[in-house]
């Protein structure tokens, strides 16, 4: 009995062994598996969005969107069930404009971590973006890109369907909201202050003023940090700037955002569309919502802005544009980004090609679309579509433009007045009216779908202030329809549970084999 005892002591590890090892291989292929499968921003393709919702809470969200309360629902994307998700309606003027119309093509705010604590892959919060004003679904889409490629800090993004209770809601883009997922991979933590700018936060100083005076609001961080003042102080005097502020991160972004005629932003009569994180004292500036990018604020005068005075309104109203460009070495800088933007801008004929390649079908079958198919195809080449400018050919022509510039061929700097203040607001606003007739359309003839003089009007709470009482022409058209687990992965753990209790019980079947002819 001692000798059988000894034998099957070591029997038994080495068995023991020999299934950990099994079981350790089938659970990391398991778990490498779901991550591929699983990958939430992939940009090849068009990911699948579901929201299953309480009837009667959808029902409350849309009769009362701008209220943007968070309803419980449970969330299937790309695959991955997030039970007890918070979701709420999203946006500014693209919210007010579509509660005041017939449309029900909202924008999304998904918070994962609103009833428990669980998130999506690490994602805490994502954006369902609707497309707003943009017939060619991809000017936010394609600026991004370029900002990533130009080594900002961009929030991650890609295009999906989104459907409510397997009702179809259409192609939308979703982008990862900026919060600590976020600033953990670009800034290493999310210890520092995070702001982010609503309307006016043009960072101009004014003595005595505290943090609610500069329209930044406060969305991580110390309520009792000074620093914003203090960069804000310091940019208004000129002095030790760069003691607060990253200035080639932002000199980056400036080059990317000028070429691209991104005017809904800080350098636009909104100033706004931006965040700015700090960490240890130095301020980063980060890019956000370029839907209206690509020329998006409908004037053709951005075609041929100057990259010396890349802003709506005088360059001086814009203090933080002002510094960096009144600075020679920053200039310098700031123009070898332009350079290295209109660089990868070089096949962006090819590149819309291939965006549109991937989402053509989904925008054909869009059942909430703001804009007909026709208009999406004009748009993405030479035809205006209400005042938004086809993306194609107006790259090509500001590409060049930017790059006589470059070359001393044309002025790149007038007098610092900028773009007139006028031509700030939306298409339509300063007389450029509807635009072009999309490509192989005769005169007269309307896209499909689209009657004739059908532009609904807007109340005027619609819009931000300062763009006047009406409607501008160009706004879209409301046409149509009224860290836990994951299911995936709970369904990979109860795998390898059934596993492992079918190698334990195969262990010890085998192992009462053996003492039994022994």
């Amino acid at each position: 009995m001692v000798y059988r005892k000894v034998m099957t002591l070591p029997m038994w590890k080495k068995n023991l062994t020999a299934s950990a090892m099994v079981i350790l291989i089938l659970l990391t292929t398991t778990l490498t598996i779901s991550a591929e499968e699983t990958s939430i921003f992939n940009k090849e393709e068009i990911s699948e969005v579901n929201i299953e919702i309480e009837e009667s809470d959808f029902e409350d969200m849309l009769e009362n969107p701008l209220e943007e309360e968070y309803k419980e629902a449970a969330v299937t994307y790309n695959g991955i069930d997030v039970p007890y998700t918070g979701v709420r309606f999203k946006g500014n003027s693209s919210l007010n404009s579509v509660a005041n119309s017939d449309s029900e093509r909202y924008s999304f705010k998904l918070k994962f971590n609103e009833y428990i604590e669980q998130n999506l892959e690490g994602f805490t919060k994502i954006n369902l973006n609707n497309n707003f004003a943009d017939p060619s679904y991809m000017r936010e889409y394609l600026t991004y890109e370029i900002m990533e490629e130009m080594g900002i800090e961009t929030p991650e993004y890609s295009f999906v369907h989104v459907s409510v209770n397997g009702k179809s809601y259409g192609l939308y883009l979703s982008v990862e909201n900026i919060e600590e997922p976020y600033l953990e991979r670009h800034f290493g933590n999310s210890t520092g202050n995070l702001f982010k700018a609503n309307i006016g936060a043009g960072l101009s100083w004014e003595e005595g003023m505290g943090i609610e005076g500069t329209n930044l609001e406060q969305k991580i961080g110390l309520e009792t940090n000074t620093d914003l003042l203090d960069f804000i102080e310091a940019l208004d005097e000129g002095k030790n700037v760069e003691d607060y502020f990253d200035v080639d991160s932002y000199l980056r972004y400036l080059a990317v955002s000028t070429v691209m005629a991104n005017m809904d932003s800080y350098q636009g009569n909104l100033s706004h569309n931006y965040y700015l994180y700090e960490q240890d004292g130095i301020f980063t500036f980060l890019p956000w919502d370029h839907n209206m990018s690509i020329g998006g604020m409908g004037d053709e005068e951005q075609i041929t802005m100057l990259i010396d005075e890349p802003t709506i309104g005088s360059v001086e109203q814009h203090p933080l544009t002002d510094y960096v460009l009144s600075d020679d070495q920053y200039k310098e800088t700031y123009h070898t980004y332009i350079q290295q933007t209109l660089n990868k801008l070089d096949n962006i004929e090819q590149r819309v090609s291939e965006v549109k390649d991937l989402i053509s079908d989904s925008v054909k079958e869009d059942p909430t679309a703001f804009y007909t198919y026709d208009e999406f195809q004009a748009n993405t080449g030479s035809g205006a579509v209400d005042g938004y400018p086809a993306i194609t050919s107006f790259l090509e022509q500001r590409i060049e433009n930017v790059q006589q510039q470059l070359d001393g061929d044309i002025p790149s700097y007038d007098d610092g007045e900028g773009i007139s203040e006028n031509s700030g607001g939306m298409p339509g606003v300063g007389g450029q009216g509807n635009g072009d007739r999309p490509e192989g359309m005769e005169e007269g003839q309307m896209p499909e779908g689209r009657q004739e003089g059908e532009i609904p009007a807007m109340p005027d709470g619609g819009f931000p202030e300062g763009m006047g009482g009406e409607r501008p022409q160009g706004m879209p058209r409301m046409e149509g329809s009224s860290t836990a687990d994951t299911a995936s992965q709970k369904r990979n753990l109860i795998s390898v549970s059934v596993l492992v209790i079918l190698l334990l019980g195969t262990t010890v079947f085998i192992n009462l084999f053996k003492r039994y002819r022994a």
